[in-house]
């Protein structure tokens, strides 16, 4: 099986919402047990679905990557309001 790109958009109630990388329109709903790794929110992973339990490989990368973008959209806004 083929594993599919999700960002991680937030934890409920014991389980993890995670949207479909890149359209983030498709929704993964997951309990945190069935997972072999804890995420955080943002964190950008792949996903393969193997027996019922989901093997979840962290991309810091992109991740990383990510996170670097927001912040440098935060700091452009931030520049336009002074």
């Amino acid at each position: 099986m083929s594993s599919t790109k999700y960002t991680l958009d937030r934890i409920e109630d014991g389980y993890a919402i995670f949207l479909k990388f890149p359209d983030e329109e498709e929704q993964l709903i997951i309990i945190q047990s069935a997972m072999n790794e804890p995420v955080q929110i943002g964190d950008r992973v792949a996903i393969e679905e193997k027996d019922g339990h989901y093997h979840i490989e962290i991309l810091k990368e992109e991740t990383e990557q990510k996170k670097a973008d927001i912040q440098r959209l935060m700091n452009r806004l931030r520049n336009k309001q002074k």
